[in-house]
């Protein structure tokens, strides 16, 4: 028997590391390669250990999970409806108050120009041309950047950035916007404790909130990462955030909305998307499995190949096969990309970059279906006690750890969209009470969980 608070600990202090290393650490000790040992492990050891927790869905969605008019009434409510919800809202404007004046402040330190980074000034001819209508041509050659440059960026990510460039406004404000809404889902599912009778709890909400904002001011105040002055990253972090509390909903229509503008924004859920829809087969969820499929198609269709053209997306799809060439170029310009960041890519080198990517293939894919595999064999070999859950959200985080990781080029930014997820799951694993334990002894297993 293991107490939950044990499981709790263990869940923070991965979380603890994981931030850390991807902050303040590497900002101490760029480049060194115990950082990016440490944060692969910690992320990987954060999807193993929710496979050991109870249920996260009845944490913040209990009327969708089956609980009982009894337990309801003694359970605290949850979210923005319980009596303190008035901080909440404060703290909300407040961030909105911080996140103005820091962002004000990069936006006039540091202007978009193809000199810095050429994103940003790549997805606005994309949003330009797409606001004057001319949608079939909005993926054709940019020839006044760089000499003709072909637009690689997918719909979910450029699309949010319309609004901003047709009313002349600079674009990183939604690039803020997409980091706003993950830090009001933040405060959506967190729930500290504040009883008397559970004071382990409420140190643990207050360190879980302490490195959120630990997070949260990285972003904001360092310009290490270029995350505000120079990345589009702000949403693809909206998107993934909005997958977990989708995956949280278990609503099969809410996450493949979510699961479709996350793969319409980056690559990193291409192999967790059939992994899952797996899962709803092997555990006898076909109706969802079939809403999941058909609005993941319908969004393909509506989103992308419909307005901007077949040719579009069968030219984004060959994108991978020129990765391991651009690392090459990008060791041979920028090294430090590799050698002072994250990423395994430092311990190859530009000689073994085509393995690299063959491993991230590889890995994409394979780990997240032999982890339902084994959910699935441990089901139905009544192995344990206290079954698996939370199988979705836990082979989402290692997913998304294997992907960013073993990346062909690993640019500080695109980690931080792990690190989100981990602050959603957490924040909502916190919230459960102190006072269970949780077996791990083998007896008879429920069919169905989690």
């Amino acid at each position: 028997m293991l107490h939950r608070k044990y499981i709790k600990c263990w869940l923070l202090a991965l979380f603890a590391t994981e931030t850390l290393c991807v902050t303040y650490g590497l900002k101490a000790f760029p480049g060194n390669p115990v950082l990016t040992i440490l944060y692969l492990s910690a992320g990987i050891a954060i999807g193993i250990l929710l496979m050991f927790f109870p249920p996260l869905p009845q944490q913040v969605f209990p009327l969708r999970t089956g609980m009982t008019g009894g337990q309801l009434a003694k359970r605290p409510p949850t979210g923005f409806i319980r009596e303190l919800s008035y901080q909440k809202w404060v703290l909300v404007c407040l961030a909105a108050l911080v996140m103005y004046t820091l962002t004000g402040y990069w936006l006039e330190d540091i202007p978009i120009d193809i000199s810095y980074a050429d994103m940003l000034p790549i997805i606005k001819v994309m949003d330009q041309r797409f606001a004057a209508g001319h949608w079939k041509q909005v993926y054709d050659i940019i020839p006044e950047i760089r000499g003709g440059v072909r637009p690689i960026y997918l719909p979910a990510m450029w699309l949010p950035y319309t609004p901003a460039v047709v009313m002349n406004i600079d674009m990183r404000w939604i690039t803020t916007a997409g980091l706003f809404i993950s830090f009001c889902v933040f405060l959506f599912v967190y729930r500290p404790s504040t009883g008397k009778e559970q004071p382990f709890g409420r140190n643990l909400s207050f360190f879980t909130a302490v490195i959120a904002f630990l997070l949260f001011w990285w972003l904001f105040s360092e310009d290490m990462p270029a995350f505000i002055s120079m990345s589009e990253e702000g949403m693809v972090v909206c998107w993934y955030t909005l997958l977990v509390l989708a995956l949280l909903t278990e609503n099969g229509l809410l996450i493949g909305i979510a699961v479709s503008l996350c793969l319409l924004s980056r690559y990193a859920l291409v192999g967790w998307a059939p992994a899952y829809f797996l899962y709803l087969l092997l555990f006898g969820r076909r109706k969802q499995a079939l809403i999941f499929s058909s609005t993941g198609l319908a969004c393909l269709l509506f989103l992308f190949i419909m307005p901007f053209g077949w040719p579009a997306f069968t030219g984004l799809l060959s994108l991978p096969g020129d990765y391991i060439g651009f690392a090459k170029t990008v060791w041979a310009r920028s090294p430090e990309v590799f050698i002072k960041g994250l990423g395994v890519a430092k311990f190859f080198g530009p000689g073994k970059a085509g393995l690299l990517h063959t491993l991230l293939v590889m890995l994409s894919f394979g780990i997240p279906i032999l982890f339902v595999f084994y959910a699935y064999y441990r089901s139905r070999k009544r192995v344990a006690n206290h079954p698996l859950s939370n199988i979705p959200l836990a082979t989402l985080k290692i997913s998304v750890v294997v992907f960013y990781n073993f990346i062909d080029v690993p640019y500080l930014y695109l980690f931080y969209t792990s690190s989100f997820i981990s602050l959603i799951l957490v924040a909502v694993a916190m919230c459960t009470p102190d006072d269970q334990t949780i077996s791990l002894g083998s007896a008879p297993a429920p069919a169905r969980f989690r």
